[in-house]
């Protein structure tokens, strides 16, 4: 009898455990103490008077709030904007998909000449580098064409031929994350800044000029150096600028002697770019042609020669999200508006409104303007983003977008992103993942944070209105501390 009364007392303790909800991060009566915490230190600091802090903290498993302010106000989201658009590109393409950029021909091949037309045909490769048009020359040597009776044409055709987004600044635009984008781009490194190139100065000369080398080489720009080298104690403020509408670049100011500053300046017309760089190859392989090299469409019925293929999604993922990249965003959103026609940007963002949308994310309340962040225009509020970070969690993709993301203190380029030099010194590096976002007046941090416990919150902190937005990563970051500091004590006592 005593054993069927023990057996029934253990199940309905079993029953009553699991009616009892699991609290996850959260304890009854110590959300106020971290409230008022946050609330103290926001009321306190006074680099966000006359600026506006929108916060929402939540449990990453249920979506319960942990803590809000202003979380349903709009906000300039900066390069926050980056996580809807990696997350409207991977459900539309796929983590697997790969961009093409093929080279063509209207014609045949015969004793080595080719009789016919050539055309290097862009389809939004992002990550497309001047190397990879040099071994594209290269394996058409191969094919033992030494000639070409017609033209070299560029079809930068997939894509429109809107450059900018329509709230870009022309003093954004020889910036390169305020590139042009084109359908046919190059970049000239692994970091894929699409149509820029690499300017170096160098102070090690015995000469007062600093000595410029650009990457790749090339005069499809021309440079004008009016540096100077002062001393190693001497203060130094040197500008590398191109003129608007211009492929010059306009070295200014001075650099200490022995010391070497590189920038990445965006070209003039990137279609126009990488055709300049693609016949110099040509010519450098040995290969020669009769006709002009020009840009236009090739003929639905030419013959695909070379077919380059990008590395898979899933990993360009990593430089867009781990470095911020703008040009990446903005070829990803065109890419994901091509369907019947040439991809562009009011398509695009459409496509993305109608996946978030599927998430039951409020697009009738949100101002998207552009995939990178970079436009003013902008308006999404910190509880939209950390609900779109909530449910995307579901999706099969949802590993690839994780690890695309910064992750804090972790010095390596591709591990730590833009948050490698943030919280090395607390419990918080290797447990923050997280985008950052910064415009003049804008600083953004909205991702994940992996408690003592083990539990994850999401969390968005978007600041508008600051003085200096250098200030948003300290403010961001000491909120942080509190958040994470407080649910570790509601855990303990």
């Amino acid at each position: 009898m005593l054993r069927i009364l023990l057996r029934i007392l253990a199940g309905g303790l079993l029953l009553f455990l699991c009616m009892v909800p699991r609290t996850h991060v959260h304890v009854a009566g110590k959300e106020d103490m971290m409230k008022e915490r946050i609330e103290n230190y926001l009321t306190a600091e006074e680099r966000l008077l006359g600026a506006v802090a929108a916060i929402h903290i939540a449990d990453a498993e249920t979506g319960k709030t942990l803590y809000e302010q202003h979380a349903d106000v709009r906000m300039r989201p900066a390069s926050n904007m980056k996580l809807l658009t990696a997350a409207a590109v991977l459900h539309e393409l796929g983590p697997s998909h790969q961009f093409q950029t093929k080279v063509a021909t209207d014609g045949l091949i015969k004793n080595g000449k080719l009789e016919g037309n050539l055309y290097l045909i862009g389809q939004g490769d992002p990550s497309l580098t001047y190397q990879d048009l040099q071994q594209l020359t290269i394996q058409l040597q191969n094919l033992g064409i030494h000639h070409i009776s017609g033209d070299i044409i560029a079809d930068d055709t997939w894509f429109d031929q809107e450059r900018y987004s329509e709230d870009t600044t022309w003093k954004d635009e020889s910036a390169y994350y305020g590139a042009a984008i084109s359908a046919l781009t190059v970049s000239p490194d692994e970091d894929h800044d699409t149509g820029t190139v690499k300017v170096e100065v160098s102070a090690d000369t015995s000469s007062q000029i600093p000595a410029i080398r650009t990457t790749p080489a090339t005069d499809y720009i021309t440079v004008r150096n009016n540096a100077v080298i002062v001393g190693e104690q001497e203060e130094t403020d040197l500008e590398i600028v191109r003129t608007h509408g211009e492929n010059e670049i306009v070295i200014s100011g001075s650099i200490a002697k022995g010391e070497k500053e590189q920038e990445w300046v965006a070209v003039w017309e990137p279609t126009e770019y990488v055709l300049h760089l693609f016949a110099d190859y040509l010519t450098e392989a040995g290969i020669s042609w009769e006709g002009a090299a020009k840009t236009g469409a090739a003929p639905s019925q030419s013959q695909t020669l070379l077919n380059r293929e990008s590395a898979p999604l899933e990993e360009l993922l990593l430089p867009f999200m781990k470095l911020s990249n703008n040009g990446h965003a903005e070829m990803f959103i065109k890419q994901i508006g091509r369907k019947d026609k040439p991809g562009n940007w009011p398509d695009g963002i459409e496509q993305m409104k109608h996946y978030l949308k599927q998430l039951q994310l409020p697009v009738e309340q949100m101002i998207i303007r552009d995939g990178s962040g970079l436009s003013h225009a902008n308006g999404i509020t910190a509880r939209q983003l950390t609900t779109l970070l909530t449910k995307i969690q579901k999706e099969t993709w949802f590993p690839y977008f994780w690890r695309s993301l910064p992750i804090a203190g972790e010095p390596e380029r591709m591990l730590g992103g833009t948050l490698r030099s943030r919280f090395t010194d607390s419990e918080l590096a290797s447990n923050v993942t997280a985008k950052t976002g910064t415009l003049t007046g804008v600083s953004s941090l909205s991702g994940y944070m992996k408690t003592k416990t083990g539990e994850q919150v999401v969390f968005s902190i978007v600041l508008n209105g600051l003085l200096d937005e250098e200030d948003g990563p300290v403010i961001e970051d000491h909120l942080l501390k509190l958040v994470y500091d407080n649910l570790n004590s509601m855990h303990n006592n």
